[in-house]
């Protein structure tokens, strides 16, 4: 029988860097594990069935009772039918969802650029307590063949409903400039440094990149009050 096996070869999809959940290589990896995954659960299931129609062996006797399952011609049982489609339906659908996970997971949480379609999606979000430095992640996406070259981001100063300002100097991106070349994906962080002096409330501004005057992302950044 099938045995599950340790380390990272167990099909661990949390073996897989997300960081790097865009990169084809990994991609590729992670749907490996997620097959190899499935392998195992399904031959799991197997032997779980087999193990129940070996320890319901009915008597000899022709009035033994019956467990629910089908009777066998030589007096043993078999698992349900029904029983056996639904868990096998239920690893299936398991499976099916893990696969989505991979494929649709964003840790941009939305706040993305893509180069190919000259988009932009969700928006950059960012919540401060009080002073100090805030970072929120935005992803960019070049799935096409041609290399993008050097790509750099920009953003204005935010302003609050108030008139509050917190100048642009005071945001910095990680890294400064980034590689886009053919096929790939990035994440950069984004700093907001929230200084003594800025006043609570929700400050906005507009994420830009340069060279790409089509798309941009809305910035929201939250101040609260400082703890007494």
């Amino acid at each position: 029988m099938t045995e599950a096996g340790d380390g990272p070869a167990d099909g661990a999809i949390s073996d897989v860097p997300w960081a790097l959940v865009f990169d084809p290589a990994v991609n590729v990896r992670a749907l490996g594990e997620i097959q190899a995954r499935g392998f195992r659960a399904a031959a799991d299931l197997v032997d779980r069935f087999v193990n129940i129609a070996d320890h319901r062996a009915a008597p000899a006797a022709d009035d033994a009772p019956q467990p629910d399952g089908a009777q066998q011609s030589n007096g043993t049982t078999v698992p349900d039918v029904e029983r056996l489609l639904d868990s096998w339906k239920s690893v299936i659908g398991q499976l099916a969802g893990s696969v989505r996970g991979v494929a649709g997971a964003s840790p941009t949480g939305g706040a993305s650029f893509d180069f190919v379609g000259a988009q932009a999606t969700g928006r950059l979000v960012l919540e401060a307590a009080g002073p100090g430095t805030v970072s929120a992640e935005v992803w960019l996406h070049n799935g096409g063949t041609a290399d993008r070259g050097t790509v750099v981001l920009r953003c204005g100063e935010l302003i609050s409903h108030e008139g509050s300002v917190i100048g642009s100097a005071h945001v910095r991106f990680e890294p400064d400039t980034v590689p886009m070349p053919a096929r790939c994906s990035r994440g950069v962080l984004v700093h907001v440094d929230v200084g003594d002096d800025v006043a609570p409330g929700r400050y906005h501004s507009t994420l830009l990149v340069e060279g790409h005057p089509d798309i941009w992302l809305p910035v929201i950044l939250t101040v609260g009050a400082p703890a007494a």
